[in-house]
């Protein structure tokens, strides 16, 4: 089963490739950058900066500031007990040593918290946060860093963390929405 499995995600993968000299690898290495770590870090503390006096979207962005965290712990635990190897070794997207396994992908389980927090509190943004995230995701695949399932499960540890911790948070902090 899991070797049949194996094998589907390969050829999935393999058909949306996009090799070096392509029209489309630019955006596609840029689309793989936009889950980086220090990126949301970065953006993440801007946000609770300017909204500081904005108990809602501050408390907001700690809480996926939280998911993030907490999806970040669960896709590594993962990471280390599944060993799965990366398609393509690809200098630049990842931290061959500490990063040197790719299911699930680390980026698309951040882009889970995007899709899912930029949706909660950006509502009218909640289309752009959806296009990054997938954006995001799909070149982390056609680049090769990563399998389509390694993507689409980090995704949606992301996304089903985030869940579980805006219902603990609207539960026992925030005011309901």
């Amino acid at each position: 089963m899991w070797q049949w499995l194996h094998q589907w995600d390969e050829r999935l993968t393999h058909r949306i490739h996009v090799p070096p000299g392509h029209p489309l690898r630019p955006l596609v290495v840029i689309g793989a950058h936009l889950g980086d770590g220090p990126l949301w870090l970065v953006l993440w503390l801007a946000g609770m900066a300017y909204w500081w006096h904005s108990p809602h979207l501050r408390d907001g962005i700690a809480a996926w500031v939280f998911s993030a965290i907490v999806g970040a712990v669960v896709t590594y635990t993962i990471k280390f007990t599944v060993k799965r190897r990366r398609p393509r070794e690809i200098g630049g997207f990842y931290s061959r040593r500490y990063d040197a396994h790719a299911f699930p992908s680390g980026h698309a389980t951040r882009m889970g918290t995007v899709a899912f927090w930029g949706s909660v509190l950006f509502p009218h943004w909640m289309g752009v946060f959806w296009l990054i995230s997938l954006w995001c995701i799909w070149s982390r695949a056609a680049l090769g860093v990563h399998y389509l399932g390694d993507v689409v499960v980090g995704f949606g540890v992301g996304f089903l963390v985030s869940a579980g911790v805006f219902v603990t948070w609207t539960a026992l902090v925030a005011p309901p929405m």
